[in-house]
């Protein structure tokens, strides 16, 4: 293993494994998402290139966690991957999973939608009782 570090890729919810960006090394030899974004803060660009694996740091910058993006994160999973077989199965057996889980509880699912839908909603007035207040 090089002496660059390398960025832990964030997980989808539902996984338990870590893995980095790049796939070539293990967890406990990888920071964070959060202490790359800190480094590049803290160093600059060119200097904290010249401790990080560019694979992880470009991946990083291409895919987003699920915090920021969750459509964007399962993207990742489709086109990221190259179409790996062992992959392609997993994503479908968790999708699978998951549907099953939304089917034998599908109030509590329906729910959680209605809650998400009340706070965007909420979100979205008081954007535009400023936007009011503001002129």
């Amino acid at each position: 293993m090089s002496d660059l570090d390398h960025v832990l890729r964030p997980p989808l919810p539902w996984r338990q494994d870590r893995m980095s960006e790049c796939g070539r090394a293990e967890p406990q030899q990888a920071i964070t998402r959060e202490e790359f974004v800190q480094r590049v803060r803290q160093h600059g660009q060119k200097r904290a290139a010249m401790t990080t694996c560019m694979t992880c740091w470009e991946t990083t910058e291409r895919w987003p966690s699920w915090e920021t993006d969750p459509v964007g994160a399962i993207a990742r999973e489709f086109y990221g991957r190259h179409g790996r077989a062992r992959d392609s199965d997993r994503l479908r057996d968790e999708l699978r999973a998951i549907a099953a889980l939304v089917e034998e509880h599908r109030d509590e699912f329906d729910g959680y939608l209605t809650g998400l839908a009340q706070t965007s909603s909420l979100d979205q007035h008081r954007r535009q009782r400023r936007r009011v207040a503001a002129r």
